[in-house]
């Protein structure tokens, strides 16, 4: 007789295994191309740029605006 495993909800154990096998030997193949292509890591890179501090507001005495320097 034949297996009819066209479907995942009724195919056999063999077939989920299979699946299963499969899936897992693709993430590991993935992981290897990209790990062995060299791409830079973004926690490696460093930081560009000027560095701002935030301080506390002050009044100016002609506008009575709130400015940060």
């Amino acid at each position: 007789m034949q297996n009819n495993n066209h479907s995942l909800i009724e195919a056999d154990s063999n077939t989920h295994l299979k699946v299963a096998v499969v899936a897992l030997v693709a993430s590991v193949v993935f992981m290897v191309v990209v790990s062995a292509s060299g791409l830079p890591r973004w926690d490696s890179m460093a930081v560009h740029g000027p560095v701002v501090k935030a301080t506390t507001t002050t009044t100016m005495a002609t506008t009575g605006a709130s400015a940060v320097r």
